[in-house]
């Protein structure tokens, strides 16, 4: 049995007078974690179920069972009497359970094993088993942001989540526990006997891959690529199957800068939030700072893409965040799905209302999307016929609404690459290094000039003074423009591909040759176009 408080009867065990013992804790929303004072007492004249106030959902009021199994396994004594919880504020609910640890230290102050005082300045978290072993929780990166915010002295959890904390702790001392006797045991002999936390392998980085360097015959998409890497634009790609839409889109990344740490710490938050430890493969991307790549299938729901569920968690949209999210067969998405993209396209954020709770999601992504011209595929084809009638084109169109075109910058035709140019050379090592470093040039100069938003980020206004637009570019906007085909949202996201291109031409303003190549980009011929009607 554990050692009870110098100077307590042994037949008071369970019988500690009674007083309100506080214990910190947390509660996720969103990304963010919020305080939480766990406050106990115990009524040693009543007898009965514990009382869990302060709006717990199952989770949190199964903890008494859990923690009630774990002294028992543990052979400890559990306060005898009513033991009366408080999750303070009272008003906001609580979920999950990741207060499972705060509480049965609480009942080990209320039973004599620990002083009053003994979790001051300490921030627990942490799932109990019923033989007392401990489980990691989500979201522990923010509970680590908040013990440092918070000053405390020490944030305890589970040693799984200890690995993650360290790296967001900001300087607050990460205590890594394996079960509850380890923690009563750090308790009663102070910090200075606790284990510190074990450096992990690192992962071994994924594997280099150049898929840039496996592009033929794409010339005008791999501009495409350059620009949306450079500017931060969406981009769609149409064509026939097999002429290289999901290598191109794949190949994204590959031009991207690097995560910075505070990006990589974001991203890994997120994750945490869905997976209390990460997969080893998202934890060596981002060792390795490459920015994230999703690429969920078509079939999935709505909360699969933006979040949702009870507690909300983050869906593949914000996993994709400083990342690409690649939608891969766009027009087979549930049209529900596709139209919840528009407001995070747009504000960088998902607000989650669900009853009771709310919750806030970074989705901060490129959209890169591919779909095919027709049902049959074949529209457009040099040498195959189209199967499919108008109507039955004009349906497979529509399933993607012209609000969620509006948004998306480039939107790009491909064609087949012919037999002679699939089996050419490869080029050159440099290849990739350069079309790389000249993205971060102009995402330099961007930087420099715009205060370090990318230009598909500026306000639109902005590009339409002469410190941006030169004479000639702006009289070609008003002649392209004249007929009304493009809303006031389009007109301003190609003068931000303009621009873009600019950056990687070098130019201090938009030209014409920028503008005319950013409205080629974005719309062609109707009979060459599987999006204009």
């Amino acid at each position: 049995m554990v050692p009870f408080v110098e100077g307590l009867d042994p037949e008071d065990l369970g019988t500690t007078p009674s007083r309100t013992i506080k214990v910190q804790a947390a509660a996720m929303e969103g990304l963010l974690a919020r305080p939480v004072v766990l406050e106990a007492s115990l009524d040693a004249d009543c007898f009965g179920p514990p009382r869990i106030l302060g709006l717990p959902d199952a989770a949190v009021r199964e903890a008494y069972f859990r923690v009630l199994a774990a002294f028992r396994a543990l052979n400890l004594a559990f306060p005898r009497g009513q033991v009366v919880v408080n999750l303070a504020p009272a008003r906001t609910r609580k979920e999950g359970s990741g207060f499972d640890l705060a509480l049965a230290l609480a009942c080990a102050c209320l039973s004599g094993y620990l002083p009053p005082d003994a979790t001051d300045g300490l921030l627990l978290a942490g799932e109990l088993g019923l033989d007392g072993s401990l489980r990691p929780v989500p979201g522990i990166l923010g509970l680590a942001r908040l013990a440092a915010s918070e000053g405390l002295d020490a944030l305890l959890c589970p040693e799984e989540n200890a690995v993650l904390a360290i790296r967001a702790s900001g300087g607050v001392r990460v205590v890594p526990l394996r079960d509850l006797s380890e923690a009563l045991r750090v308790l009663q002999e102070g910090l200075a006997s606790a284990r510190g936390v074990s450096a992990p392998a690192s992962p071994p980085p994924p594997p280099e891959r150049r898929p840039l360097a496996r592009i033929r015959g794409q010339e005008t998409a791999l501009l495409a690529l350059q620009v949306a890497a450079a500017g931060g634009h969406n981009l769609l790609l149409s064509g026939p199957p097999g002429c290289g839409k999901t290598l191109l889109a794949s190949s994204l990344p590959a031009l991207l800068p690097p995560l910075e740490e505070e990006q990589a710490l974001e991203v890994l938050a997120l994750h945490t939030l869905r997976r209390p430890t990460p997969p080893p493969e998202v934890l060596a991307l981002l060792e390795a700072r490459r920015p994230p790549f999703r690429a969920p299938h078509h079939s999935i729901s709505q909360a699969g893409l933006i979040g949702g569920g009870n507690p909300p968690s983050p869906g593949e949209a914000s996993l994709a965040h400083h990342g690409v999210l690649f939608l891969d067969e766009l027009p087979e998405f549930s049209r529900q799905a596709l139209e919840s993209l528009r407001q995070p396209l747009e504000s960088e954020r998902i607000l989650l209302h669900r009853a009771g709770t709310h919750a806030e999601f970074p989705a901060s992504f490129q959209l890169v999307a591919a779909m095919n011209p027709c049902p049959c595929g074949r529209l457009g084809h040099p040498t195959l016929p189209c199967r499919d009638s108008p109507a039955r084109i004009h349906r497979y169109r529509s399933r993607i609404s012209g609000p969620l075109l509006d948004r998306i910058d480039l939107q790009l035709p491909c064609r087949p690459v012919a037999a002679e140019v699939l089996l050419a050379e490869v080029p050159e090592d440099g290849f990739e290094s350069r079309l790389r470093a000249r993205v971060l040039e102009a995402r330099a100069r961007q930087a420099a000039r715009n205060g370090g938003v990318l230009n598909a980020r500026l306000d639109g206004n902005l590009l339409r003074s002469t410190a941006h637009l030169s004479p000639s570019a702006r009289r070609l906007l008003l002649a392209v423009c004249k007929d009304g085909r493009l809303s006031a949202r389009a007109i301003h996201r190609l003068l931000k591909v303009a621009r873009s291109l600019a950056d990687l031409g070098e130019a201090a303003r938009i030209r014409e040759e920028d503008l005319a190549t950013a409205f080629h980009l974005r719309l062609r011929p109707a009979e060459n176009d599987p999006l204009l009607s």
